[in-house]
């Protein structure tokens, strides 16, 4: 019975249903049904994501940044370089190996040294300041310079009592920021015997702080001594200034004499400064030439058609590190002309910052603070995404009037993303015909 009354009514709503349609409704049932419309839905693709600790900034700052991060838990840069010689007795390297018959000593002479000085300078590379450009005061509290040298032979054992070595006019020099040498001074307690060669000896000049140079921002740092070789009258009586070390040892049996010196400077990152401007190009790739956004928006449906006019380029960075920085950055072709500007001095705000408790008179991060950024990117730039090779960016740094210490820990994270917000126009088919025939 139930089936019957719904049959009924069915018949009776399709009854009425033709009663009410005029001729050109019928028409169009005849045609094939679409859905369509318009709409504006908002997109966020990722395009960048990470955590950057002071040396990641460091190696962003300079292609050619060497500098190394210690253990310790204030950042400290730290740069070292290493100098050895070993010179060998022309015996020892001569084909021939002819080696002279030992001298007469002869102990009823007076006895005197005769020296053969030689100048020798170890140079360490600074980076740090590399591609800073800024005028004004830079408050690094230590700039520490290490420096041990030593010196040993080898020979026949007779030899030992009549040579001996000195380092002596022990000098720190620097290049400024500009090329200019600057002195810095003499190390104390520089001169530095060595009376048994063959037992080896070396000797540390240990954490001298070199502080005052670093409002000049140096590129490289000179320690310039000399050392000097004594052989006895008893051994030799030419003057050896002007022989070469190998004929030197020949003549008094020794068959090796080595030298070095290790030069190293730590940088402990508890700094006040204002307006440090660093400028640097960040090598972008091929990345960007995938990121084809029509393809991107086509793919999501055949039926569907996207009119983009401007997208927003939006990075939220979690600053954990104790600096303000104020950021400009520009994307470049292959031919280094500028295509898209992205930034031009947005503040990135530093971390909440209290006192050290090793030292109240300085502060450190103690939580991360969280700016967003975000460009318009108008249609001209949205075509010129695949060309962009390099981002061109310029940072200025900043610890507003304060001394901080940068630590291990304080990191910076950041998250990219390109926020599109397009026109679609919607045409789906719902029937390949009419609903009547």
């Amino acid at each position: 019975m139930k089936k019957i009354t719904l049959f009924a009514s069915i018949l009776l709503f399709l009854g009425m249903l033709t009663s009410c349609l005029r001729s050109d409704d019928w028409e169009l049932l005849r045609h094939p049904i679409h859905v369509t419309g318009s709409a504006n839905p908002q997109y966020g693709i990722p395009v960048a994501t990470g955590e950057l600790n002071i040396n990641d900034l460091m190696s962003s700052f300079s292609a050619d940044y060497a500098g190394m991060i210690t253990d310790d838990e204030i950042v400290t840069i730290e740069y070292q370089i290493d100098l050895k010689d070993t010179i060998l007795a022309l015996s020892e390297i001569s084909l021939k190996g002819n080696k002279p018959a030992p001298p007469e000593i002869n102990n009823d002479e007076p006895k005197f040294w005769i020296p053969k000085d030689t100048t020798l300078v170890d140079t360490i590379d600074i980076d740090f300041f590399n591609d800073v450009d800024y005028v004004g005061q830079i408050n690094i509290e230590h700039l520490w310079l290490k420096l041990k040298v030593g010196a040993s032979g080898e020979g026949a054992s007779w030899v030992n009592e009549y040579v001996k070595a000195r380092f002596f006019n022990l000098n720190i020099s620097y290049e400024d920021h500009y090329g200019v040498v600057k002195q810095f001074g003499s190390l104390p307690g520089a001169n530095v015997e060595v009376t048994d060669i063959y037992a080896g000896f070396d000797h540390l000049f240990d954490s001298v702080d070199i502080q005052r140079i670093a409002n000049d921002m140096p590129r490289r740092i000179f320690a310039s001594y000399t050392f000097r070789f004594s052989v006895s009258s008893d051994l030799i009586t030419s003057q050896i200034m002007t022989m070469p070390y190998s004929e030197i040892l020949d003549s008094i049996h020794m068959t090796k004499l080595m030298y070095y010196a290790d030069l190293h400077l730590t940088m402990p990152l508890s700094v006040q400064f204002n307006g440090l401007n660093y400028s640097y190009p960040i090598s972008l790739g091929d990345g960007m030439s995938s990121l084809n956004l029509d393809s991107i928006m086509s793919s999501l449906s055949s039926d569907i058609h996207f009119d983009m006019d401007s997208a927003r380029f939006r990075l939220t960075l979690n600053n954990g590190i104790p600096l303000a920085m104020t950021l400009s950055a520009t994307m470049q072709d292959a031919n280094g002309i500028n295509i898209i500007r992205l930034f031009n001095n947005e503040l990135i705000n530093p971390a909440n910052v209290g006192p050290n408790p090793d030292n109240p008179s300085q502060y450190v991060a103690i939580s991360p603070k969280e700016t967003v950024i975000e460009t318009l990117l108008k249609n001209n730039d949205i075509d010129n995404l695949h060309l962009a090779r390099t981002l061109n960016v310029k940072l200025k740094v900043d610890s507003e009037n304060k001394h901080v210490c940068i630590r291990r820990s304080d990191k910076l994270g950041l998250k990219g993303f390109l926020i599109v917000k397009p026109t679609m126009d919607i045409d789906i088919p719902v029937t390949n015909g009419g609903l009547i025939n």
